[in-house]
């Protein structure tokens, strides 16, 4: 009998997607900090054609379900605190984090989730092929006290949070600044890259380029 009940197991469609961290950010009908626990296999399903950029020689999911604990609401609307978090994967095993206990995101303090809810799951907004989250390297509560999306946006632009060193951060400005000033408001998030173009050298340029090209704001004009 379970292997017949195996057979009619109902699964939903997988979304895939090659988007950026800012893509995914806006597709992402529910950002949450928190974490996945208690993972295992929910079922397995062969499917003839996945969705693109999946390899045409792919055929079999395998579905995991956890319980996901949100510590924080960033976007959108949670209506629990604990959910059941459906996820698929191409790979077996059901694996949230890389196997190489060296890899960045094994060392995440923190992890904010891109999620949707589909009937009684929650689920990331794709299932593979971008970011199920983004891991920061800061515990969720620090600095100075703020609401979620305050917190956020200011951990985005503390380069220690985001990334090993200034010099890797300076590379990757570009990609977590747009969400940061979303979060914070334009006022706040040109004095905090202002600051940041000031204080650490390696900064200054793609600080003022991300200033001049997508806010128009000078790195020394006050607006």
């Amino acid at each position: 009998m379970p292997c017949a009940a195996a057979q009619h197991q109902r699964f939903p469609k997988p979304r895939v997607s090659t988007a950026g961290l800012v893509g995914v950010w806006m597709d992402s009908p529910i950002v949450a900090v928190g974490d996945v626990a208690n993972v295992a296999s929910y079922g397995e399903e062969t499917i003839d054609r996945l969705p693109p950029p999946t390899a045409p020689s792919v055929h079999q999911v395998y579905w995991c379900v956890g319980d996901f604990h949100a510590e924080a609401l960033v976007k959108g609307t949670l209506h629990v605190a604990s959910k059941r978090y459906l996820f698929a994967s191409t790979f077996p095993g059901c694996r949230v984090l890389p196997d190489d206990p060296a890899a960045l995101a094994s060392r995440d303090k923190t992890r904010v989730w891109f999620l949707r809810e589909e009937g009684e799951f929650l689920r990331p907004t794709f299932d593979w092929g971008t970011f199920p989250f983004l891991g920061l390297l800061a515990e969720w509560d620090t600095g100075a006290p703020l609401p979620p999306r305050e917190r956020l946006g200011a951990l985005l632009l503390t380069p220690l949070a985001v990334c090993d060193t200034t010099e890797a951060y300076a590379e990757d400005v570009w990609l977590v600044a747009d969400i940061a000033c979303e979060l914070l408001g334009k006022a706040e998030c040109v004095q905090r890259i202002r600051m940041l173009a000031l204080e650490i050298p390696v900064l200054r340029e793609p600080a003022c380029h991300f200033l001049k090209g997508q806010l128009e704001v000078d790195c020394g004009t006050q607006r």
